[in-house]
């Protein structure tokens, strides 16, 4: 999928946050992905369904992981997940 579509499927992910956290991710960040989002392409948000089971892209989880780490998550939380990409890291490497 090309990265325009991934917007798409980032913006409407971003759709669903609470405005608290949404306001967390800077403005212009947010303007950019709405200018930049394919207009000819659409996804829909499944609301019966948990994150993790919306048949995202890899590049839209990778965007939204990148937003969640910068933005969302906590210090300790941060440093938890930078752990967890330093193992995986690792992992893939020593196959």
């Amino acid at each position: 999928m090309d990265q325009k579509k991934c917007l798409v499927q980032v913006d409407e992910v971003l759709n669903h946050l609470s405005e608290e956290d949404l306001n967390k991710i800077p403005l212009d960040i947010r303007n950019s992905i709405k200018e930049n989002k394919d207009k000819n392409y659409t996804w829909e948000y499944d609301e019966t369904k948990e994150l993790w089971d919306q048949d995202l892209d890899r590049k839209s989880i990778a965007i939204l992981s990148y937003l969640n780490m910068e933005y969302l998550v906590n210090k300790e939380q941060k440093e938890l997940l930078k752990e967890m990409h330093r193992f995986n890291e690792r992992k893939k490497y020593s196959k």
